[in-house]
């Protein structure tokens, strides 16, 4: 399948996933959406979920992320959050869907699932949610990364 090689009109302007050739989008929205709801449980803190912003802003990195990343890598992805989006509720005796949970209670079913034996589609979803979500300015900032090496030698600090 060939794609259209749209980008960014311009340094700074929002980011333009990839689209098929008849303009269809390469990844789903419920896809999507469901990683997002992953997500701001994942990234919830004590304070509450992150910024509607900054998960916006995540969709968008995702979409376009997996819409390059090729077929296999959506399909597995896809059965993963699958997996994760069935057994989440499961481990906290609820049974509705993951997204409809409350945040908190999301969160806790995810960290409940993670800790299990059947932990597996949490750490898949979990590792791509995090190298996405760490490129954000804020959320890299709130963990303190200021993109500088904390070991001595060539592009680290030097011992004076």
């Amino acid at each position: 399948m060939s794609v259209d090689q749209t980008a960014e009109d311009e340094p700074g302007s929002a980011l333009v996933p990839l689209r098929r050739e008849d303009g269809r989008p390469i990844v789903g929205a419920g896809f999507v959406r469901g990683l997002r709801s992953v997500a701001e449980a994942v990234f919830c803190t004590a304070e509450g979920p992150p910024p509607g912003e900054r998960l916006d802003w995540l969709a968008l990195e995702l979409e376009d992320f997996l819409a390059r990343a090729g077929s296999q890598t959506r399909l597995t992805l896809r059965l993963a959050l699958f997996a994760l989006s069935i057994l989440a509720p499961l481990m906290v005796l609820r049974f509705t869907s993951l997204s409809r949970m409350p945040v908190t209670e999301r969160a806790r079913a995810i960290g409940r699932l993670e800790h299990s034996s059947l932990g597996a589609p949490v750490l898949a979803v979990k590792a791509l949610l995090c190298v996405l979500y760490y490129e954000h300015p804020d959320a890299a900032e709130e963990i303190g990364f200021d993109g500088q090496c904390l070991l001595p030698g060539p592009g680290g600090p030097q011992n004076a």
